[in-house]
């Protein structure tokens, strides 16, 4: 299956996803968004768990969505830690703490992108598109 949204044809079956995310609301969200893509998505709930699966994958993921404010490991910090070992993975921080010291701190630390809750759909998806390479994306034209 394909989603076509506005100027975007995507399909993301081939692959994955790593949602970092406390709130059950805001995974919920993302993955509604998301779930016509086709993207595998993990979802993972602080930043200890998250550094344990990273540790323990190959490779974990086309593309992180990472949220700050999260227990046992802040955002920053497990950020920080993927992107010593796997630098080519896109992070892309999501948070509703929106200071311009925090986003400061977000890029310093390697994150990809910074985006703020809440996201729109457009947004989210056009974020991912441009971080990750995917076989029969295009955009989308009309006839």
């Amino acid at each position: 299956m394909s989603l076509i949204y506005r100027d975007l044809l995507v399909d993301w079956k081939d692959k994955k996803l790593i949602i970092v995310e406390d709130d059950e609301a805001g995974y919920q969200y993302f993955e509604s968004l998301l779930r016509k893509t086709g993207i595998q998505i993990m979802w993972i709930k602080n930043g200890l768990d998250f550094i344990n699966y990273i540790q323990s994958h190959d490779k974990p993921a086309d593309v992180i969505l990472m949220d700050i404010l999260i227990p046992l490991k802040n955002g920053i910090d497990a950020m920080r830690f993927v992107k010593k070992e796997y630098p080519g993975i896109p992070v892309i921080i999501v948070t509703a703490y929106a200071s311009r010291e925090i986003r400061e701190k977000s890029f310093l630390n390697g994150c990809d992108a910074y985006l703020t809750k809440p996201v729109l759909p457009h947004t989210l998806l056009k974020t991912i598109h441009d971080f990750i390479e995917v076989k029969g994306v295009r955009k989308y034209q009309e006839t």
